[in-house]
Formats: structure tokens, sequence, C-alpha cells
């Protein structure tokens, strides 16, 4: 009879139960950091307290929120870019100086907003006519002045608000309000 080898007389249980104990060792272990590492991802935000403002407000979103994950061998990097807003208060009506131009060639359309706007509190200063004649209508703002032209899509809905590129245009207006062609009293 041929002698066997120690690991073919029954006893080789230890070695298969050796290599099952490492292998559910690694595995509980890489659960265990893929565990830690998910908590600490979504973890409570960090971020500035936001207080209500008394004021009317506009808010800007700087950020959205993205989560990008790294795997290697043995290594998981996670990053995550929490998305913050900052509330810009807006003026009263009555710290904001408007000028309202006409380059659609209505009579009158551009003194008629401008009364509009002085009854809403405004600092309307003198409408005049404008050219070329801009379709759709425009609302541009001086720096500074852009939570405020916002608001004022509430007198012309269609326009376009876009920060003033000529600073000479107009001097003395925060905001200037282009009536275009397709302005409708």
């Amino acid at each position: 009879m041929t002698e066997k080898g120690r690991h073919t007389d029954g006893a080789s249980t230890g070695f298969y139960r050796d290599l099952a104990m490492m292998v559910l060792g690694i595995l509980a272990l890489g659960a265990a950091i893929f565990l830690l590492l998910f908590w600490l991802a979504e973890g409570p935000e960090q971020g500035p307290p936001t207080t209500p403002l008394a004021a009317a407000a506009t808010t800007v979103t700087t950020a959205p929120e993205t989560t990008m994950s790294t795997a290697a061998t043995t290594e998981v990097t996670t990053t995550t870019t929490v998305p913050t807003s900052t509330t810009v208060p807006v003026r009263p009506p009555e710290e904001v100086r408007v000028v309202v131009l006409n380059s659609m060639g209505l009579a009158g359309a551009a003194g008629r907003l401008t009364e509009e706007l002085e009854e809403a509190g405004y600092q309307p200063l003198q409408a005049d006519d404008y050219e070329p004649e801009l379709d759709p209508s425009r609302i541009w703002y001086r720096e500074g002045f852009s939570a405020e032209a916002n608001v004022l899509l509430e007198y012309l809905p269609d326009a376009v608000v876009q920060p003033l590129e000529d600073e000479d245009l107009q001097e003395g207006a925060d905001v200037i309000m282009i009536l275009g062609s397709g302005y409708e009293e």
C-alpha cells in the first residue's frame, strides 16, 4: 500500500478552514472600510447657516452637489461638494435709479412706464428714445444691481437681463430698461 501524504488523511480540513477564515476576514474588513467611508460621505452637511431677511432677496446657487469615488486595490477616495447659496438683499425701490428708453417707436410708451415705476417708489430718470430698435426688450444693470434688475422683470417680463457693457450710457442710472419691438402695454 502506498503511503498517503499528511493532507490526504482527513486532517486537511484545517487548511481549508484557515483559508475560509482568511477570506471572510478580508471581506469583513473591506465591508467595514466601505461602510465607514459611506458614513463619512453621507454625514451631516457643513455649510453656512441661512437667515431669512425681512426684505426681498435673490438666492444664487453656486455649485451642484457631486460625489466622486475612485477605487484602487486597497484604497478608496471619496470627495463630496456641498452646494452653497448666497442670499443677495434687494435694495428698496427708492434706492434704485431707473431710466426707461424706447427703441420701438411707440410714442409715449417709455414715459408711461416711467410714471408706473415712479408710483412703485423707484427713482426715475427722464425717459428717452434709443436706437437701434431691439427685440426683445432689455434690462441692463450696473455692477451690484443684478438683483434689482431681476425684480424689474415684473414690468418687462419678456426682457433679457444683462450687465451694462457701456458704462457711459445713461450716467446716473443704476438700471436701464429698453422697450423692444415686442413690448406691449
